[in-house]
């Protein structure tokens, strides 16, 4: 009887601590979030302020802030759901996976010089591998719900 006591105690103790972790994680992602709010929001400034020469790439700048707000966001919903349900949710992390491969795209379309073939052949195959991997785990979740 003692013996199952100090097990359920430990689980305990290590439940409390995950969670812990987590509201942490939770926190710094939220700060990130508004550090990325307040980039994107400077590079609007300072893009309303020289209409003049604006150009594509300070556009791709801020879409890529925004996108980074994006993630933080969708990030922090992810743990939140995790701590909800005690499991993760399989295609959200997918589609926020999908979501910093776009915003790498566009960094990269945005310095298009540094843009090597290994990789471009890199990020298609990253895209490809996790949009089958996202259509696979959404038909399986259909097909457990019939």
């Amino acid at each position: 009887m003692a013996k199952a006591d100090l097990k359920s105690s430990i689980m305990k103790v290590l439940r409390i601590a995950n969670l812990s972790l987590y509201v942490v994680v939770i926190i710094f992602t939220g700060v990130t979030s508004i550090l990325s709010l307040y980039i994107a929001a400077i590079d609007i400034i300072k893009m309303c302020i020289s209409v003049n020469s604006l150009t594509d790439v300070n556009i791709i700048n801020v879409l890529s802030a925004l996108f980074l707000v994006v993630l933080t966001m969708e990030l922090i919903d992810m743990f939140i759901i995790y701590m909800e349900r005690g499991h993760i949710i399989v295609d959200m992390v997918i589609a926020i996976v999908l979501t910093a491969i776009a915003r790498e795209l566009l960094i990269n379309y945005a310095n298009i010089e540094s843009m090597t073939l290994q990789r471009g052949i890199m990020l298609s195959a990253a895209i490809l591998t996790l949009a089958i991997s996202y259509w696979l785990v959404i038909k399986a979740d259909s097909i457990k719900r019939t």
